[in-house]
């Protein structure tokens, strides 16, 4: 007999509540017809042989059995939907456990949060609303405090149109600043590629390096040969000067020698 329900989604205790029922009204049917079967050998024990409508009574109540099982078989089938029904609406209804609580506890608070802030600023916003709609109810009025309002009103709007001046200069200099920035990076940039571009310059070699580096070698050697000649001749010269015990700041040509001798270091 199917009752419309899967079994496995039905736990122990709703099994139990169903083979109970099942139980009572199998038992209730039983004794039904027990009754029945009873009231029907007491009628035919007692109808005389001839009693026609009697016996077809019988006849007809014995016919009509199966449709009291059918409707018994209704009864139980609409029982268990409606326990069904009730169970499902158990488990929606069932609290979540703590981990799901926990896991879904920082989402309700960032809504409560935005709820708060929501209703903070709509609040504000009334607030203001109403703040200037009674200063402009204020304004309408020919008094002193409306003279006042008046006057603090046109100072703010002066400050206002100062500040949105002000506002401009300074996003008309903030764009400067941004494009000599944009220069700026530019040139670095150049730089960079000319310091690498000297850098490959430097390592690349030429065919005529080993000529040119020969030829600097010989010239330094012959810098450093004149060098000393030059720094003998200055202390022979000193030394002339010295022994004679000339006062050579006395005669401009021999203080032009002695000015230039200086020139050159002394050689220990």
């Amino acid at each position: 007999m199917s009752f419309g329900l899967e079994a496995s989604s039905i736990p122990f205790r709703e099994e139990s509540s169903l083979s109970f029922f099942f139980c009572f009204f199998v038992f209730f049917w039983v004794m039904e017809s027990s009754d029945s079967q009873g009231n029907l050998n007491h009628m035919v024990g007692t109808m005389e042989p001839n009693d026609v409508p009697a016996a077809e009574g019988a006849t007809g109540q014995k016919d009509t059995s199966p449709v009291d099982m059918l409707r018994i078989k209704q009864q139980m089938s609409n029982q268990c939907f409606e326990m069904a029904v009730q169970l499902n609406a158990e488990k929606n209804k069932r609290s979540c456990s703590t981990s799901e609580a926990e896991r879904d506890l920082p989402e309700y608070i960032g809504e409560l949060e935005r709820v708060k802030t929501l209703h903070f600023n709509s609040t504000l916003t009334l607030h203001r609303m109403q703040m200037w709609h009674a200063i402009g109810e204020k304004l309408n009025w020919s008094d002193s405090e409306a003279d006042a309002l008046k006057a603090i009103s046109d100072r703010c709007m002066g400050l206002c149109s100062h500040i949105k001046h002000l506002q401009q200069e300074s996003k008309k200099l903030q764009d400067e600043v941004t494009e000599i920035q944009k220069n700026r990076l530019e040139m670095k940039r150049l730089t960079h590629e000319k310091i690498k571009h000297m850098e490959e310059s430097s390592k690349k070699e030429y065919p005529d390096m080993e000529k040119y580096k020969a030829a600097l070698e010989k010239g330094q050697a012959n810098l450093e040969k004149y060098k000393k000649m030059a720094i003998m001749t200055q202390n022979v010269l000193r030394g002339i000067l010295l022994a004679c015990k000339v006062n050579w700041l006395d005669d401009p040509k021999l203080r032009d020698i002695a000015m230039t001798l200086e020139e050159f270091p002394i050689s220990e």
